[in-house]
């Protein structure tokens, strides 16, 4: 019983407030805590009525869920891990959640990544498992997809002694927030270069 409990991540804010998603065991998988995730939700607020979301490495899918409740339009999930892939199936049916697309697909490789249906992503999370070290090549990925929206917003989770990415140029860091182990960054696509 306490397994199935410690199993459980709790939607924290929104239409699906208090609603509880189940995970499954994998290597990595390791869902944004519920104060993190708050402080990340008030950091993405106003950017996220009629938003277009993706999460690269969903796992638990909870900070889709979360997105999804607090107004956001469109919702697509990637995660490579089979089973993990179904429980987020399931999760979906049992939220009866329509604008949300699960992908069992491996973010870090080459086309990977879905066009949603409205055309760009607005949001997107990267939160891969911390000793896999995938978030360069994650970013790679979602650069070369050119599916990003102008102003898109890119949360990017890390451990804090693994910090240094390779980012491009126009990627503005907005917010930085650490919680433990835990390495909180929010940064906004440029769409215009300033001179």
């Amino acid at each position: 019983m306490a397994n199935n409990k410690r199993n459980k991540v709790r939607i924290i804010a929104g239409s699906l407030r208090g609603r509880m998603v189940p995970f499954g065991d994998a290597a990595g998988l390791r869902p944004t805590g519920d104060r993190l995730r708050e402080t990340l939700f008030s950091w993405l607020q106003p950017a996220l009525p009629g938003s277009c979301c993706l999460d690269m490495f969903a796992g638990s899918g909870v900070l889709g869920f979360e997105a999804i409740s607090r107004g956001a339009e469109e919702l697509v999930l990637l995660e490579k891990d089979q089973k993990v892939c179904a429980q987020l199936q399931q999760s979906v049916q049992h939220l009866a959640l329509t604008r949300v697309g699960v992908h069992c697909r491996d973010s870090t490789r080459s086309n990977a990544i879905p066009a949603p249906a409205s055309g760009r992503y607005s949001i997107v999370f990267i939160d891969p498992p911390f000793d896999a070290r995938l978030h360069d090549k994650a970013i790679h990925n979602l650069i070369s997809s050119q599916l990003l929206a102008d102003d898109a917003c890119v949360v990017v989770e890390c451990n804090k002694r693994n910090s240094e990415l390779s980012l491009p140029l126009d990627w503005q860091l907005l917010k930085e927030k650490t919680a433990g182990e835990v390495l909180l960054r929010l940064y906004r696509v440029l769409s215009v270069v300033e001179p």
